[in-house]
C-alpha cells in the first residue's frame, strides 16, 4: 500500500466585521484590502499530520450583511468581481 500526500482546497469563510462604506460593493472591496489572508493563514497552527495551511489566492464571493439588518433582508452574495451573484448560485 501507497502512501499519498493530499492538497484538500476548502473554501473558509472570514468574517470581517464593522467596514463603514458607501455601498456593499465597496465594503467587499475594503473587506478585502483590509485583511492579509496569506499572513491570516500562515498564522494558525495545526497539528500533524496537516503539514500546511496558506492561502491559495482566490476569493470565490462574498456575503455582506447590513449592520442592524437582524432578518438578513439586505444580505447579498457578490462575485469575485463584486458584482452581485446570480440566483443560481447563491
Amino acid at each position: 500500500m501507497g502512501k499519498y500526500h493530499v492538497h484538500v482546497y476548502p473554501v473558509v469563510r472570514v468574517l470581517i466585521k464593522d467596514i463603514e462604506a458607501d455601498s456593499q460593493e465597496e465594503a467587499c472591496k475594503k473587506a478585502e484590502e483590509l485583511v492579509d489572508l496569506h499572513q491570516l493563514f500562515e498564522s494558525l497552527r495545526f497539528d500533524p499530520p496537516v503539514g500546511y495551511v496558506e492561502y491559495a489566492d482566490e476569493i470565490d464571493g462574498f456575503l455582506v450583511d447590513e449592520e442592524g439588518d437582524v432578518e438578513h433582508e439586505r444580505s447579498t452574495w457578490y462575485e469575485k468581481d463584486y458584482t452581485p451573484s446570480p440566483p443560481e448560485r447563491r
